[in-house]
């Protein structure tokens, strides 16, 4: 990895562009700490890098890491931090309870909310309330509550028709 182009010692994790001599624009990869004492950024704490959270894991590899393996490719927890990626799809729920605060520390949740469609944030959310409705209205009726079931099926059937399903 590069480092720091201003103290040259530790790992640079942002990148700035600033106007140089002559208006020209000049690009500096620096470290957080060096980005922090300049105040380059307008958080008080950056976030880490997904490099920083890597470095971090692997540094911290035990022997409970080597014993929770994937049970669709066989890949322990250890492995997937030496390597930084994991073996399959598996893996996600496999080690989930491990990988939901590395998630959440390098990118803040751990559910991906990505781009809004160009009919706007609003049709978007009104999907995503359908599939939460369906989804409990199938817990509903997996655990016999007929009533709630009852009650979702209304919500869902309002729900669809406000979002044009």
């Amino acid at each position: 990895m590069k480092k720091c182009d201003i103290c040259g010692v530790r790992e640079a994790t942002l990148k700035v562009r600033q106007l140089g001599e002559g208006g020209k624009p000049v690009e500096l990869e620096v470290c957080a700490e060096c980005a922090r004492e300049r105040g380059l950024t307008g958080t008080t704490e950056l976030k880490p890098t997904v490099a920083e959270e890597f470095a971090r894991a692997r540094r911290g590899v035990g022997q409970e890491d080597e014993q929770l393996v994937c049970t669709g490719c066989g890949m322990t927890f250890a492995e997937f931090k030496r390597l930084g990626r994991l073996g399959c799809a598996d893996c996600y729920a496999g080690f989930q309870d491990k990988l939901e605060p590395l998630i959440r520390r390098v990118q803040g949740a751990v559910r991906h909310v990505g781009r809004t469609p160009g009919r706007g944030p609003d049709a978007a959310r009104a999907k995503l309330a359908v599939r939460q409705l369906r989804a409990e209205l199938d817990q509903a009726i997996k655990g016999e509550d007929y009533e709630r079931a009852a009650d979702l099926r209304d919500k869902l059937n309002r729900a669809e028709k406000d979002a044009g399903s």
